[in-house]
């Protein structure tokens, strides 16, 4: 099914709009038109409600012209693409259009031919933005069609030692495994460190993995690439020729790592074993590469880890310091999320280099939660700010026996515990707001009262409050700003004599046109037509 694209048209010719939309099969074309303006202020209103994927619009408009408002797009909703169409062939507007970044520069009057070009143009650049190599049929029936079951058993059978000299000679030839005439072997694991992907159904994962990395080994080693039956998820066999470095192996093992990533979403760790002179031996090689794997909670995931590489430089004593337990509590007490980020990887940049032995690492752990569990006893709080299913101690430890998952569940943890934080020394949301209404109701007749000088009045941030104002009222800042001026308004005309123009300056208006424009779009008349009706 085609995907369909939003898009909102302005221009402040009414039959332009409407002549635009009569022109194209918008709906054959993957497109919808979602709704229409006649100036660059309206357009910003209907934008943050209509949400459009494209927005055509006309350069010279009253009030905000074309410029101005993609200008506006650009900073404000930076995924919206924008089209200019213009009745002006003047260069200075096609430059300046261009160094802002919009897609095309259409004269009118436009051909319906001339737009329904440009608008397949626009719909494939969307569609390959959002599609990226998934073709999932593809690559299941590529793993069905060229690796049979009796030959990954066999395959399996290599790596545990369980196959004799006799039986491999007959495997080798019937099965047309890639390992012949070489003299050396040598064995890689691979450990799937995701286990959801954006692109690829979860059941499939392990399958379009090994399919990709067949893909990628191709041509660079002699290799059989198979799936496990325990332990993990693929294994590699290579044969080395006498020429062939180790180096090159790693170099080739990080490339397909990542061509993985950017095509099916999820990372990879691999654990290179041992070379060995004698197939029979393969299992020596696999027991290597699966230790090597457990070194992956230091080194880091996406890397290619050889077993030789991770010898022990001394015997050192990995402890968690009194001075960065202090250093730790402080950031988690007072710093950003940024800056816990840092401290995570400053923690794992540590283990990395020192290379510790497994139950060092795994005391060090301890060490940590020690001080996070300390944390959440200071503050009062529950076990479950920092994870949904541990109940106690022992439930806690258990969830992060995987030296793997210890850096995710360390950042999230930590970032968690920060947050709780904060929410103790922060100003409520509802607050913030009548605080922000307060300011609106004494200062609605500054002509300069725009939404960051009330943020910069209440020291916060542009867009988490906008965010915050539009959920908790149910409408925009800038349109709660109108409706309060168009209500003072009304009461200036039945209550006072004054002219239209004093008027739109006591409610905050510099410009009696557009005061009138306003009003009459909301009250359907203008100022002077509804104070002589009532």
């Amino acid at each position: 099914m085609k995907e369909h694209y939003k898009i909102l048209l302005v221009d402040d010719e009414e039959e332009v709009r409407k002549s635009i939309i009569k022109k194209i099969n918008w709906e054959e074309e993957g497109f919808l038109v979602v709704g229409d303006a006649e100036n660059g202020v309206e357009a910003l209103e209907k934008i943050e409600n209509l949400n459009p994927d494209l927005v055509f619009t006309d350069i010279r408009m009253p009030y905000m012209d074309g410029l101005e408002l993609i200008k506006e797009i650009n900073i404000r909703y930076p995924l919206i693409k924008s089209i200019i169409f213009s009745g002006f062939d003047d260069f200075d507007y096609a430059k300046e259009a261009i160094k802002m970044g919009v897609i095309e520069y259409v004269l009118k009057p436009v051909s319906a031919v001339e737009l329904t070009e440009i608008l397949r143009k626009v719909h494939k650049t969307l569609d390959d933005e959002l599609d990226k190599k998934r073709d999932i049929e593809k690559l299941k029936s590529s793993y069905l069609a060229s690796i049979p079951i009796l030959r990954e058993q066999f395959l399996n059978g290599l790596i545990h030692g369980n196959i004799g000299k006799s039986e491999i000679d007959y495997a080798l030839a019937e099965y047309d495994i890639n390992l012949k005439d070489v003299g050396k072997y040598i064995v890689a694991t691979v450990h799937i460190d995701d286990t959801d992907s954006a692109v690829v159904n979860k059941e499939l994962i392990p399958i379009s993995v090994k399919v990709n990395l067949i893909e990628n080994l191709e041509n660079k080693l002699q290799a059989e690439v198979f799936s496990m039956y325990s332990e993990t998820s693929i294994a590699v066999i290579v044969g080395l020729p006498d020429n062939m470095s180790k180096n090159y192996i790693m170099s080739v093992l990080s490339e397909a790592i990542k061509d993985v990533i950017r095509v099916i979403g999820v990372n990879l760790t691999i654990g290179l074993g041992i070379s060995v002179d004698d197939i029979t031996k393969l299992h020596q090689s696999y027991t290597l590469a699966k230790e090597a794997l457990g070194y992956r909670g230091i080194v880091g995931t996406g890397e290619v880890i050889y077993i030789k590489d991770m010898q022990p430089v001394e015997a050192l004593r990995l402890r968690f310091e009194d001075i960065e337990a202090k250093e730790y509590i402080n950031i988690l007490k007072f710093g950003s999320d940024e800056s816990i980020v840092d401290y995570v990887e400053k923690i794992f940049s540590k283990l990395k280099e020192s290379k510790a032995h497994s139950s060092q690492y795994q005391s060090y752990m301890i060490n940590v939660i020690n001080v996070i569990i300390s944390m959440v006893q200071d503050y009062g709080l529950e076990l479950s700010v920092l994870t949904k299913t541990a109940t106690d101690y022992i439930d806690l430890l258990d969830k992060i026996k995987d030296t793997g998952g210890f850096r995710e569940w360390l950042l999230e943890a930590s970032i968690n515990i920060a947050h709780r934080i904060r929410e103790d020394r922060v100003t409520t949301s509802k607050k913030v707001l009548d605080e922000a209404k307060n300011y609106i109701e004494e200062n609605y007749a500054d002509i300069e009262l725009s939404l960051e000088k009330l943020c910069k009045y209440l020291h916060v941030s542009v867009a988490r409050f906008s965010t915050n104002f539009k959920k908790e009222m149910g409408i925009s800042y800038v349109n709660f700003l109108t409706n309060l001026r168009l209500q003072k308004a009304v009461e200036l005309l039945k209550t006072t004599d004054e002219k239209t123009y004093i008027i739109a300056e006591k409610v905050g208006y510099a410009d009696q046109n557009y005061f009138s424009y306003v009003f009459k779009k909301k009250y359907g008349v203008s100022p002077s037509k509804y104070r002589q009706q009532g």
